[in-house]
């Protein structure tokens, strides 16, 4: 049995695990300013407070499953979306996103699944870090849950 960074097991299911620092900090300084705020525009601290509380809803149901037993992959990022279910043999690549602030400076990398059903390119988003070097430690276990680099599953993927 694997000892994973990002995922939690229960038994052939993976569920990934949600990354609390982030949105604690994220959710710390936008209270922060709201707090600042209160006194000369009391309306905008209540929309930064309704803010916070979309991202703290937003942490509790956000998930990301890998089910070996079924060779599912389901999603659910956001509560505005319903949750999203795609066969592994559906899939095509990870996808990185760098957000870069004045050009050079990495603010948020997020990591993306992407499928191809019907013809048609879907997406799934499996989670966020603040530097690139997090990303390629999930990219890398996500993939070795999904036994995708090893050349005997006939997995179609050029490597």
């Amino acid at each position: 049995m694997n000892n994973y960074k990002f995922y939690k097991q229960e038994g052939n299911q993976y569920i990934f695990k949600n990354q609390p620092v982030f949105v604690t900090v994220l959710c710390i300084i936008f209270l922060i300013v709201a707090g600042l705020l209160f006194n000369s525009v009391r309306i905008l601290s209540y929309v930064i407070i309704a803010v916070v509380a979309l991202i703290l809803v937003n942490f509790f149901t956000k998930k990301f499953i890998i089910d070996m037993d079924r060779m599912t992959i389901t999603g659910k990022h956001t509560i505005f979306v319903p949750a999203r279910t795609y066969p592994i043999e559906n899939f095509r690549n990870f996808h990185v996103l760098a957000t870069k602030y004045m050009g050079f400076i990495t603010t948020n990398v997020m990591l993306s699944v992407y499928f191809e059903v019907n013809g048609k390119e879907k997406q799934l988003t499996i989670g966020q870090a603040l530097t690139q070097r997090g990303i390629q430690k999930m990219v890398n276990e996500t993939e070795d849950i999904m036994n995708i680099n090893n050349p005997e599953n006939g997995y179609p993927r050029p490597l």
